[in-house]
């Protein structure tokens, strides 16, 4: 029989991983609503187009890594690669015109087909934020901001990352690059890998982003885009630095940084990791002025980023998430459980407005021997047991399983034992 496993590019999220998650995602939510950004949530699975009109057909993401399919209706449906597109899509469609700028922030799952390795899985998650109506720098500024506050206060500290930024400049200046680009590279084929020769014919730009030692040596002869920008773009990412050293950002600028995606123009930036390997970037993000345009709507400027969760545990995966005390209820005998079943849920009804600091676990045995062992083995810091006894003298046995010690406690003051343990413990 064949064994079943996930499949290949994706993996089980057990309950360590899943409180970090948890932690992570708690920490984004309580962030960028402090910032003004509205959550939402778009649908995992999209019409095709929504990304092909993006993301650009010459892009490695369109040409190799989507999940697309058809589906009984022949539609052509793609699993959604990144958060941005759809969240223009979603934008556009429910007419979020006003007020302007809009924020938004989003967590959620992404799809793409890529060859696994450490930081790279084909399911992965992904927490973004965009802004849209806003052509001002303040925007990207206020992004970028809250990237870094983000990443700072989940506790990864400024010496574990670098921001590197670059600007991409506006069509106009892109173009001129671009010719003069694939000029330098035509007369350097020979120390072009195939991907490169590929690319030079559909994208040259993408060269930029090269892993390859030798081509990295290549780039350093190369034009620099800087040099091709207009006044306006010029200017605009004069102030974009001006402003991140006023807020106290410190960035590195890097004339090769490119981004992906063919939407982006002027400010682009990533926050590079300096101890995770090869996966090096877990945060990226631009401006896209025209998106909005290209796919249907009004001409609405917009910028945002994405962050790679799974490339953020690597950074902190030693990282402790405090846990709940633990509480195991053992109802001794199975003609005593709805009994205990009743008195717990009037407990768990009592302590709602701290229920995140405690967590209470409610088993049947039919003796208390097995009881124990469980609560044992789940490291429980107390067991509470409930027998017929307890239940006839309206009496609790607490059992501190830490101290070895124990003592009985009327039923009605239970609410008040678990209320002071966690204070103690606080």
């Amino acid at each position: 029989m064949k064994k079943l496993q996930p499949i290949r590019g994706t993996k089980d999220i057990l309950e360590e991983e899943y409180g970090k998650l948890l932690f992570l995602s708690s920490t984004w939510y309580s962030i960028t609503s402090s910032y003004g950004f509205n959550m939402v949530e778009t649908p995992i699975m999209e019409d095709s187009e929504v990304f092909k009109k993006t993301l650009g057909l010459n892009s490695d993401i369109i040409k190799k890594e989507t999940y697309t399919f058809k589906d009984r209706s022949n539609n052509e449906i793609t699993l959604r690669p990144e958060g941005t597109a759809p969240i223009v899509r979603s934008f556009i469609n429910n007419k979020l015109h006003y007020p302007l700028p809009q924020k938004f922030s989003y967590i959620g799952p992404m799809f793409r087909y890529d060859r696994p390795q450490k930081g790279r899985l084909r399911q992965f998650s992904q927490f973004g934020a965009e802004i849209i109506g806003d052509k001002d720098i303040s925007a990207d500024l206020e992004l970028i901001h809250l990237a870094k506050h983000f990443v700072n206060d989940v506790g990864i500290h400024d010496r574990l990352f670098k921001i590197h930024v670059n600007s991409l400049g506006d069509e106009a200046s892109r173009k001129k690059y671009v010719l003069e680009l694939k000029n330098f590279f035509e007369g350097h084929k020979k120390s072009l890998t195939v991907e490169s020769l590929d690319r030079l014919e559909k994208n040259p730009l993408r060269i930029l982003d090269t892993k390859n030692t030798e081509e990295k040596k290549l780039l350093v002869k190369a034009p620099k885009l800087k040099d091709f920008l207009s006044n306006e773009s010029s200017d605009i990412f004069e102030e974009f630095k001006k402003g991140c050293e006023q807020l106290e950002i410190p960035i590195i600028l890097d004339d090769n940084l490119v981004r992906g995606l063919d939407y982006y123009n002027n400010i682009c930036y990533e926050f590079i990791s300096t101890n995770i390997g090869a996966q090096d970037t877990f945060l990226a993000g631009g401006r896209y002025d025209g998106l909005v345009k290209n796919m249907g709507g009004p001409d609405y400027p917009g910028c945002g980023f994405a962050i790679g969760v799974e490339r953020v545990n690597l950074i902190w995966p030693t990282r402790s998430i405090p846990k709940p005390e633990y509480y195991v209820v053992i109802a001794v005998g199975k003609e005593n459980k709805i009994e205990a079943m009743k008195i717990i849920n009037k407990i768990r009804k009592k302590i709602k407005p701290i229920f995140q600091l405690i967590s209470i676990d409610l088993i049947c045995k039919d003796n208390l021997s097995k009881g124990l062992r469980y609560a044992s083995e789940k490291k429980a810091g107390y067991a509470i047991i409930i027998g017929q006894e307890e239940i006839l003298n309206k009496e609790i046995t607490v059992k501190d399983l830490k101290k070895r010690k124990q003592k009985k406690i009327k039923t009605q003051n239970l609410d008040n034992f678990i209320l002071d343990t966690i204070q103690v413990k606080s």
